[in-house]
């Protein structure tokens, strides 16, 4: 990860890292680790939003520590050492082969979906991919329209359908079209309409079963999209998607600027789910591959 991308990452999580950071100090005004201290630490990195049981160990670790003379900065190594426990195992990078890698592509309407998409194409095609995008949430015009302006600037093949067509059949012949282009990666848009559980969890199970019909190892990939502003109820949106289909990876968007970085942590902790990319923008070059890292760097301030 490049030094302009921390930088871009560090500014994102500004809100989580200051508040965290505030509280550190705040809690460390008696120049010890006693259980007052200990305590007002466990508030902060729960109400931070790291989660119950992540904090609770941290607060182990430090209570264990005896830190003779505490200060903020190593107060942060033991968080941030603690943190890289749970996230460097559910780092997750997509290798493309010679073959075409399918990507199916699921979330909940308004977590930025198809902005996602179009980011992922932009990143693959830099690295001299050929990508294509199909708009298979063909009861949302906008969507489709949206992908298209996407593929666009991308310079990549676009696949769509009458609006209302039968999504799982345009992911059919999608997937035929990008083997004869030769196409190296075929992203799938989806519905993500959660007020209508049912024909959500019947629309999707119907495109996975008839993309088996090429190849029984599709989809290649099926990735998850989160808000990263609406913090742990992530975690209740993950579990539905998980009910309807298997979920290789994560994406988290919409970190900049959201004081809820930190539910990343209980998201993993809980899920066990894999991270493979995170968004701090609306830009095309705003998608980073999770690096747990520089992630833990920036969420708790650290240079």
């Amino acid at each position: 990860m490049v030094l302009g991308w921390f930088k871009k990452l560090k500014g994102s999580l500004s809100k989580s890292s200051e508040k965290i950071s505030d509280g550190i100090k705040k809690a460390l005004k008696s120049k010890k680790i006693d259980d007052e201290t200990l305590e007002q630490l466990e508030e902060l990195l729960i109400s931070s939003d790291l989660g119950v049981e992540c904090s609770s160990k941290i607060t182990e670790e430090l209570r264990k520590s005896k830190l003779i003379d505490p200060s903020s900065k190593k107060v942060k190594e033991i968080i941030k050492k603690k943190l890289n426990e749970t996230l460097i195992p559910l780092e997750k990078q997509i290798n493309l082969t010679n073959e075409l890698h399918v990507v199916l592509i699921v979330g909940v309407n308004g977590v930025g979906k198809t902005a996602t998409i179009g980011k992922l194409a932009h990143k693959f095609s830099k690295d001299g991919r050929k990508v294509g995008m199909v708009a298979a949430d063909t009861f949302r015009a906008a969507a489709v329209e949206q992908l298209k302006i996407w593929s666009e600037r991308t310079k990549s093949d676009f696949f769509c359908a009458k609006e209302f067509s039968d999504p799982a059949a345009l992911a059919y012949q999608s997937i035929l079209s990008a083997k004869e282009k030769k196409l190296d990666l075929l992203l799938i848009d989806t519905a993500g309409r959660l007020h209508n559980k049912i024909d959500l969890m019947n629309e999707l199970t119907k495109i996975i079963r008839v993309m088996k019909k090429i190849d029984e190892s599709m989809p290649n990939e099926t990735m998850l999209v989160l808000d990263g502003n609406i913090g742990q109820n992530s975690i209740k949106q993950t579990e539905v998607f998980k009910q309807i289909c298997d979920i290789d990876s994560l994406i988290v968007t919409k970190l900049d600027g959201s004081a809820k970085g930190g539910a990343l942590v209980p998201i993993a902790e809980k899920l066990k789910i894999p991270i493979s990319f995170i968004g701090t923008g609306e830009s095309k070059e705003d998608l980073a591959r999770f690096e747990s890292d520089q992630f833990c760097s920036a969420l708790l301030g650290i240079d």
